[in-house]
Order: C-alpha cells, then sequence, then structure tokens
C-alpha cells in the first residue's frame, strides 16, 4: 500500500474518532431508589415515589439515582468534552417545599441499597439548588456533576447521582416504573 493512502486513511480515522463523541446523548437508568433514615434497614427500589426530605439541616430521605456508563463507547474520555448535562424528574409530591441538590457518586446504587449501608457522595461536586415548589417537572444542571463521572469513570465504573433536601423540604418524585422515563439523564458534548 502507499504510503500517502496508508497517512490519508489514518487522518479520515483519527477525523471519525474526534467527531465521534460530538452530540447528545441519553444515559439509560440502571437503578432510581431512595433511602429513609426512619426505616434504616429497609429498600425502597420498588417505590413508586422516590422521596428527598430533610429536618432542622440534616438529610431523612435520599434519592440515589445508578446511571449506566457508556461515556468510552460514545468516545468521552475527557471532562472537557462536555458542553452541559441535565437531569429531569417529576415532582409528584410535595409535602414541603424547599431545594433539592444533586451530587455527585462513584459507584452504582443498588436495589438493596438501604440507609445503614449507603454509600457516601462526593459533596464537592454538586448542582445548584433547585426550588422544587408544586407538582411539575424540575431540571438539574449536573454538568459539574457528569464532567465528575467521565473523570472518574471514563472506563466503565458505575456512577450515580445523588439527590439531597435542603432545610426543610420534603418532596417525591416519580421513580422511572411509574413514568417510563429510563433516560433522565442528558449530556451534550464537544469535540
Amino acid at each position: 500500500m502507499n504510503l500517502k493512502y496508508l497517512y490519508a486513511l489514518m487522518g479520515v480515522f483519527l477525523l471519525l474518532a474526534a467527531t465521534a463523541a460530538a452530540g447528545s446523548f441519553k444515559a439509560e437508568m440502571d437503578v432510581d431508589t431512595y433511602v429513609d433514615a426512619d426505616n434504616a434497614d429497609q429498600s425502597f427500589a420498588d417505590s413508586d415515589l422516590l422521596w428527598a426530605s430533610s429536618q432542622e439541616g440534616q438529610s431523612t430521605k435520599v434519592v440515589y439515582l445508578s446511571f449506566i456508563n457508556l461515556f468510552g463507547a460514545q468516545g468521552v474520555f475527557k471532562p472537557e468534552q462536555i458542553a452541559s448535562a441535565t437531569l429531569a424528574l417529576d415532582a409528584a409530591q410535595v409535602d414541603m417545599p424547599g431545594k433539592i441538590k444533586a451530587y455527585f457518586l462513584e459507584g452504582a446504587a443498588f436495589e438493596t441499597t438501604t440507609w445503614d449501608n449507603r454509600e457516601d457522595y462526593d459533596a464537592g461536586v454538586s448542582s445548584t439548588p433547585v426550588d422544587v415548589d408544586e407538582l411539575g417537572s424540575y431540571t438539574w444542571d449536573v454538568t459539574d456533576v457528569v464532567k465528575k463521572a467521565v473523570e472518574t469513570c471514563t472506563e466503565g465504573c458505575a456512577y450515580s447521582i445523588v439527590l439531597v433536601a435542603e432545610d426543610d423540604a420534603s418532596v417525591a418524585f416519580t421513580s422511572s416504573d411509574v413514568s417510563g422515563n429510563t433516560r433522565p439523564l442528558e449530556y451534550i458534548t464537544e469535540e
């Protein structure tokens, strides 16, 4: 094979590899559940509602959303490739309005996750809080969370997003089993 053609072929492959990462992707959810301090050894993975609550500044119920990691297959290998990321959920019940914040967790949430065996989220990597004050759809800008997931988990480790209520908020979101929305996380990449 002529060396000139070999270089041209390599150039085409490099161009395809560079453009393969640009686009819009929806991450498929693996598990959605919540944990409850008052029922510390109980799992809620089969619940229709996912509760995030706090009292007097302390979390009492926390939502865990575990996603299937396809970053490598999508050509996403660097955090800088993530232009933006959003998480969209529906509030199905608002007992006490308030702010809900999304955090990064390295690792999966399992259907057996309870308050007693839950993993701690990374308090240093979060979204800005979203005010949930009535029923309806809410969107979090989770760009920093997804960038951290790419940095930590490019080659297949699991990652989760954890929703934590602030102040005395108590909000329930519709689980993917009820809503059918198994892809609430969307991220846009750039070259």
